[in-house]
């Protein structure tokens, strides 16, 4: 019953906050949303539609997708610290965007730009995997190494490329929603769909592997395959994200603590619920990096390391994270 309402209560907060996002911004809107459903021409119309639906809606799908796979990396490292920024994924996914884009193969918001970005993340994730200590924090401090060396290779194709739509390194470390248009989102989404697709695919061995790879060996679960799974589904999720919105930070490192605070360790449920809080926080998140200090907007990046970090901190206080599931 706890669940339940946990579900509704969030749900409808993400409902109030989408209306909200829809309704509020520099251009004032006179037109009920309700009128607006049916009624996409006009002022009022265009810029509801065109412009402040596909970034409520990217929020809504990125976010679900970033609660995703921060539930996946701490899952598959065992780690509470794992995060898809931490790995490689990330900066991986940026230095492929930038690379498509400044080679002039391909645009922002284009499927190129994607699969790049998708490809890029595999391989870095892949190779912190294959450089990483197997023993203690030695694949966090590996990630570390290798997004600070990934991240630097593409603030340097940012400053040789003369390509004006490139974007500045600020908007990929720090993440904006502001360039989302309807077609960047058609493209994106179905990226993030197969993500979220592989999680719960492999939720219920997840479940298993957190009582050691030699005991999930035993019951007949691969831990190399089930590793490479994990890898590629959170790919397909930060890939697709930070082609179109750059990097987020926080998201994807608070979100399963939250998720598994309030409904408990087992890895299929906080699947679902962590995509619901994902949405909901970054959703926030935007509503708030565009009215704070309107008309100017705030990174969406640092408005979620403001919420995020002080909320970890609290939550990390608070109760010691549960790594054995139970159905």
């Amino acid at each position: 019953m706890k669940k339940i309402a946990l579900y509704i209560f969030v749900s409808t907060l993400a409902l109030v906050i989408f209306a909200l996002s829809l309704r509020t911004g520099i251009v004032q809107i006179h037109t009920s949303l309700w009128h607006l459903l049916f009624h996409h021409n006009g002022v009022d119309g265009t810029t509801v539609w065109q412009i402040r639906f596909p970034r409520a809606m990217g929020a809504l799908i990125i976010g679900a997708g970033l609660g995703v796979a921060g539930v996946i990396a701490q899952g598959i490292f065992r780690n509470p610290l794992a995060e898809p920024t931490l790995i490689g994924l990330s900066s991986g996914a940026t230095l492929g965007t930038i690379a498509v884009i400044a080679s002039g193969a391909a645009a922002y918001g284009s499927r190129l730009n994607a699969e790049s970005a998708v490809l890029f993340a595999l391989i870095a994730a892949l190779l912190v995997q294959l450089l990483a200590p197997h023993k203690g924090y030695g694949f966090l401090l590996t990630g570390i190494a290798i997004s600070a060396i990934l991240t630097a290779m593409a603030g340097l194709l940012i400053s040789i490329s003369p390509k004006p739509g490139i974007q500045s390194l600020s908007f990929w470390n720090f993440g904006s929603l502001a360039l989302l248009n309807n077609q960047t989102l058609q493209i994106i989404a179905p990226f993030i769909e197969v993500g979220i697709i592989l999680a719960f695919f492999i939720s219920r061995r997840l479940d298993a592997y957190t009582l050691g790879e030699s005991s999930s060996h035993y019951i007949g679960i691969s831990p190399k395959r089930l590793r490479l799974l994990a890898i590629t589904s959170m790919a397909f999720l930060i890939g697709a994200s930070v082609s179109a919105v750059g990097s987020i930070a926080f998201l994807g490192l608070l979100v399963p603590h939250i998720v598994r605070l309030l409904i408990g360790p087992a890895h299929r449920k906080m699947l679902s619920f962590s995509a619901l809080i994902g949405a909901t926080l970054l959703l926030l998140a935007d509503f708030l990096a565009r009215t704070l200090f309107a008309p100017h907007e705030i990174p969406l990046g640092l408005i979620t390391s403001l919420i995020g970090a002080p909320a970890l901190i609290i939550l990390l206080r608070a109760k010691k994270s549960q790594w054995v599931a139970h159905d």
